[in-house]
């Protein structure tokens, strides 16, 4: 990308975005909740799933709906993609796991652990082998100017 060409934000819709990721983090709060309630010896049977550990299924769908609303909408406000969005949703929703521990403590731990770690991932290019994996110097150098250059 040249410096003369512009990106063009396109708007997310928040409330979509996060339902959609709640319904998902629902389900692999589901799963895990699963695991839980096999790994646990009790007497509720397979009822457990939701009358012992469902709480999980909860936290799962809350910080995947909140992550989501979060990036959304950010990136609406600021009419860009890029790492802020994901360090401010990464925040929210550590602000959700902490309170589901009724801890502030928590709240604010979660809130800078998952804004960094959130925010790195972003910046690696949202990918555990890195963004610089692939790239020429060239392209590297376009890269770094544009994070420097950002709004």
């Amino acid at each position: 990308m040249s410096a003369s060409e512009e990106v063009v934000y396109h708007a997310k819709a928040p409330v979509k975005e996060g339902l959609q990721a709640g319904a998902i983090g629902a389900g692999v709060g589901l799963l895990v909740s699963a695991a839980q309630n096999s790994l646990g010896t009790h007497s509720h049977g397979a009822a457990g799933v939701f009358a012992r550990t469902g709480g999980t299924i909860g936290v799962f769908a809350a910080m995947a709906g909140v992550f989501a609303a979060t990036d959304s909408a950010v990136g609406n406000i600021r009419e860009t993609k890029d790492a802020w969005n994901s360090v401010a949703a990464g925040c929210a929703s550590g602000l959700v796991a902490g309170g589901f521990q009724r801890s502030a403590q928590t709240m604010v731990f979660g809130c800078l652990g998952m804004g960094a770690m959130m925010g790195a991932f972003d910046l690696s290019g949202n990918s555990l082998k890195g963004k610089y994996a692939e790239m020429t110097e060239q392209q590297k150098q376009t890269w770094r100017e544009t994070q420097t250059n950002n709004k």
